[in-house]
């Protein structure tokens, strides 16, 4: 039985290297111009905030806070993720009610609002309730009257919701002005008639990779993903896709820090 005891010997070994490594904590802030380069004043400032996980206090939410503060976004996108069950609501809450209170703050679902098992009405009212305004197939005008206005489209989530871009357009079918799109998951992008990914002025955020969680030798988790971190470009809308705020399953991130991602928007 020598054997278990090396064993266990080599799990705890492997454990103190990947808490070692661990860069859970190490939050990084990417910045990104859309739009025209030298484009009319009045753009937006867009922050993306994704795959939170909230945990309440951890040092990484607390350091995205005080980016927020100190970057002072026109808009504040919570592209999925942000909670995990009915029981952290509550936390969720104390983290929204901290959030630059300048800015309008949009959200949309991610996989685990649904795994955890949360009632989306329950959801709409609870994010309205800290100033957050939840889009499900749904779009809505933001900015100023003019030339800096930007249509807003939330998407449900691809693996456990119905994403519909006709229902959420069914207002603005008439829209040709710049338009972001928020759908958690990237492989929302593939469930998109080619004529609504090539309209020019269209750009898409996702999340829920992580950047992979966990990447060793250049591979990382959810390898079925069209782009696990960073700009896609190949797919006719330009893809965004955060490696997120937070972890899942495992407490650990390994090679994909975390991250959350500024945007400029001039047109």
């Amino acid at each position: 039985m020598r054997w278990v005891g090396w064993l266990l010997v080599g799990v705890v070994v492997v454990w103190l290297l990947a808490l070692w490594l661990n860069e859970s904590n190490d939050l990084e802030v990417t910045r990104h111009r859309l739009g025209r380069e030298g484009g009319a004043d009045g753009g937006l400032r867009i922050a993306q905030v994704s795959d939170l996980h909230i945990v309440g206090g951890a040092a990484v939410e607390e350091q995205v806070l005080r980016e927020l503060e100190r970057e002072d976004p026109d808009l504040v996108v919570l592209t999925g993720d942000m909670v995990t069950s009915p029981e952290r609501m509550e936390v969720l809450g104390l983290f929204l009610d901290r959030l630059t209170p300048r800015a309008l703050k949009w959200a949309i679902p991610g996989n685990w609002e649904y795994w955890g098992g949360i009632d989306m009405k329950r959801l709409r009212r609870f994010y309205a309730g800290h100033g957050v305004t939840l889009l499900i197939n749904e779009a809505r005008l933001t900015g100023r009257e003019g030339r800096s206005e930007l249509l807003v489209v939330g998407l449900d989530d691809a693996r456990h919701g119905k994403p519909d871009w006709e229902r959420a357009m069914v207002d603005h079918g008439g829209w040709r002005g710049p338009t972001l799109v928020l759908a958690h998951n990237p492989v929302t992008l593939g469930l998109l008639s080619e004529r609504e990914r090539s309209v020019a002025d269209r750009v898409m955020l996702s999340g829920h990779t992580h950047g992979g969680q966990i990447v060793l030798f250049g591979m990382g988790w959810r390898r079925e993903q069209p782009c696990l971190m960073g700009w896609c470009r190949e797919l006719g809308m330009p893809l965004y896709v955060s490696r997120g705020i937070g972890t899942s399953v495992l407490p650990l991130r390994i090679g994909a820090r975390p991250e959350i991602a500024f945007f400029e928007w001039r047109w």
